[in-house]
């Protein structure tokens, strides 16, 4: 049962950093002349393995970062 949940944890985090990424990237690119960004080349179960295991570090880093400093809110405002 734990592995389950440290496997679906680790996707979690990675989908709420790949979610974080794409809101800032498009955010980003509203100020400018630019395309918007697919969710799919920031998170994507498939594909180059190269590019996927770079987006994953990216989201997983950018997830945890996200979380933690959800909680650290949580913790001085209450």
């Amino acid at each position: 049962m734990d592995l389950i949940e440290i496997i679906s944890g680790r996707y979690l985090i990675e989908l709420l950093g790949a979610c974080v990424r794409f809101t800032y990237l498009n955010a980003i690119i509203l100020f400018k002349d630019h395309d918007f960004i697919v969710f799919s080349e920031i998170w994507s179960p498939k594909g180059n393995i190269n590019k996927k295991s770079a987006n994953s570090e990216r989201n997983h880093m950018i997830g945890v970062i996200f979380l933690g400093g959800v909680i650290f809110l949580f913790i001085i405002f209450n």
